[in-house]
């Protein structure tokens, strides 16, 4: 039961005031959780994602504030050391926005302005990957959001992609397109994706609360009947299994969020939500079980001044209750991101 979560802490001195780059673990499921010692160059830097492929290995996507600068973390001892990796040159940004670890020595990850990542060696050596459509037309991702890859799939979130916001590879790179999602409203692309296997996938468009999911590989894509809300972000959504999708919501940096297991049956939502006044929830990892999830977020700015920047939250019965956890003193500083469990679908 091992999993990492990502976030930050803010020197509020600054102005701006600058991040720093945290991640926390537990070995137990969360019964206890320990603060990591990160290189000193994680200063300047947001923990945007975070992927557990094992007990011992992951890898941490970072990013600043500017989006020009970034990087990726590895660890292949179970935290005891994290190592920033060497990128190519050549890329947009080095501003890392999401990261998939799908082996101990394959991952994939993605910049904010569209460059797609891949190693097969642990991250010893990353190369750029073309993000080309069978006839060689270069497709443009403009601003990624959430990635996420099963087998030879690789699936990318265009937050300001519209209605061709999915980019998708199902070949392990060689070639991408476009997907479409039909009816969105006024949101500007998809905000997240999860997909469970090679051919059932979900996606979340910003500022809509309905889910668009295929079942065909992404030739086709259906727009759920029943939504949550229409005014909020899906910041991260959790396939567990082919029709059950996890939800972490952000209602505004005022509002606080809500977690939501939905069960999609022919577009209609069978939902188990919690509402969290003073944490917007960000992230979300569930096992595919379809009972058992981790929940992280950060606290809005009404929450009680003595409440933890950061929460996490835990269920073992499919939403119905969510468990807080403990933070440690040393991480009650830390405004918590993503979080990922080995074995889990995220």
């Amino acid at each position: 039961m091992t999993g990492w979560a990502i976030g930050q802490t803010s020197n509020q001195a600054l102005d701006p005031p600058i991040p720093t780059a945290q991640i926390l673990k537990t070995d137990n499921g969360g019964a206890s959780w320990t603060l990591q010692t990160l290189p000193a160059d994680c200063v300047g830097f947001n923990g945007n994602d975070i992927s557990a492929v094992n007990s011992r290995v992951a890898w941490a996507a970072l990013g600043d504030l500017f989006y020009l600068d970034g990087g990726i973390l590895h660890t292949a001892d179970g935290g005891e050391s994290w190592t920033m990796q060497t990128l190519p040159d050549g890329l947009a940004t080095s501003h890392i926005k999401s990261i998939k670890g799908v082996s101990p020595t394959e991952a994939w990850a993605a910049s904010i302005r569209g460059d797609v990542l891949h190693t097969t060696d642990g991250g010893n050596r990353w190369t750029i990957v073309p993000v080309k459509e069978a006839d060689g037309s270069i497709i443009t991702i403009q601003q990624v959001n959430r990635m996420d890859v099963t087998g030879q799939d690789i699936w990318i979130a265009d937050a300001m992609g519209h209605n061709l916001g999915v980019i998708h590879s199902p070949d392990g790179g060689l070639t991408w397109r476009q997907e479409r999602l039909h009816d969105i409203g006024v949101g500007s692309g998809p905000l997240s994706i999860s997909a469970f296997d090679s051919y059932v996938a979900w996606a979340a468009v910003n500022s809509e609360g309905y889910l668009w999911g295929t079942s065909n590989n992404g030739i086709s894509w259906n727009r759920s009947n029943d939504y949550i809300t229409a005014t909020a972000d899906f910041d991260d959504i959790c396939a567990s299994s082919a029709n059950v999708v996890w939800v972490a919501q952000n209602n505004g940096i005022s509002s606080g969020g809500v977690a939501a297991r939905i069960t999609v049956t022919n577009g209609n939502f069978e939902t188990n939500s919690y509402i969290d006044g003073n944490y917007n929830l960000e992230g979300i990892s569930a096992m595919n079980d379809n009972q058992t999830a981790w929940l992280v977020g950060l606290k809005t700015i009404f929450a009680d001044p003595l409440l933890p920047h950061g929460v996490i939250y835990f269920t073992n019965d499919g939403g119905v209750t969510w468990q807080l956890q403990t933070l440690p003193d040393n991480a009650r500083n830390v405004n918590l991101w993503k979080v990922s469990f080995a074995g889990a679908r995220r």
